[in-house]
């Protein structure tokens, strides 16, 4: 599953819409100088994202999985655990781990430390992870899903950490309804997983512009709920 998720990360409909979602949220947050590192970068799409609004800054991205590595971002790759990151602490002005935090085998506690000693004084994580426990099924099995969250708890581990919660938003609010139905006929083996890679067709227009609707909604306010759920938080002085 995981090399057909790199394969279709560069045009599928949420893809392009969740990183367009994501640069809104960083382009909200005041940055100190120094390069921004994706923590488990997968093929690379949103490392060239990055680059391309922040040419000024260097890109850095880690995935423990060498074939995601193999996906030819100008940024310098690095193959490594996120339990332990081949950075010098306070190297970074800004991390991001997006669908990496909930991954299977994951210490939820133990990444946070590591993003916090990376990160130097005023510097921003953006973290991404799937919500929603009463979710959880065949699509987080076959995606390596290893636990979602609750909007609660996800914020207490990160204040745990030591981190200043800035802002807490879930995204893919629209598109709910429609997941619920698709995740419960999973669950009750009714619909196959693979079937989610392939939105294209006449129903790709509809499913981008709703998150295209929520993009332009939260570069002014958050979203109340949703498939995903964002935390932007940083490291106090």
């Amino acid at each position: 599953m995981l090399s057909d998720l790199y394969r279709v990360q560069e045009q599928n409909w949420w893809h392009a819409g969740m990183r367009r979602i994501t640069l809104t949220l960083l382009a909200g947050a005041t940055l100190p100088p120094g390069p921004l590192l994706e923590i488990g970068c997968g093929g690379g799409a949103m490392l060239r994202d990055l680059e391309a609004h922040h040419p000024d800054r260097l890109t850095l991205g880690l995935d423990l999985n060498r074939e995601g590595l193999r996906g030819g971002a100008a940024a310098r790759l690095f193959q490594a655990d996120l339990h332990d990151l081949p950075l010098a602490a306070g190297s970074c002005a800004g991390a991001l781990a997006l669908d990496t935090f909930d991954q299977r085998g994951v210490d939820l506690p133990c990444c946070l430390a590591e993003s916090w000693r990376v990160l130097r004084a005023e510097g921003i994580l953006l973290l991404r992870v799937s919500a929603y426990p009463w979710l959880y099924g065949p699509h987080d099995i076959a995606f390596g899903t290893g636990k979602r969250y609750t909007r609660g708890e996800l914020q207490a581990a990160i204040v745990a950490a030591g981190f200043v919660i800035e802002r807490v938003s879930f995204a893919n609010m629209l598109l709910l309804p429609l997941a619920i139905l698709v995740r419960l006929w999973q669950q009750a083996g009714r619909t196959a997983v693979s079937s989610e890679l392939h939105a294209g067709g006449p129903l790709h227009p509809a499913p981008a512009a709703a998150l295209a609707l929520e993009r332009r909604w939260l570069q002014r306010r958050d979203l109340p709920a949703g498939l995903s759920l964002y935390v932007l938080a940083r490291k106090p002085l």
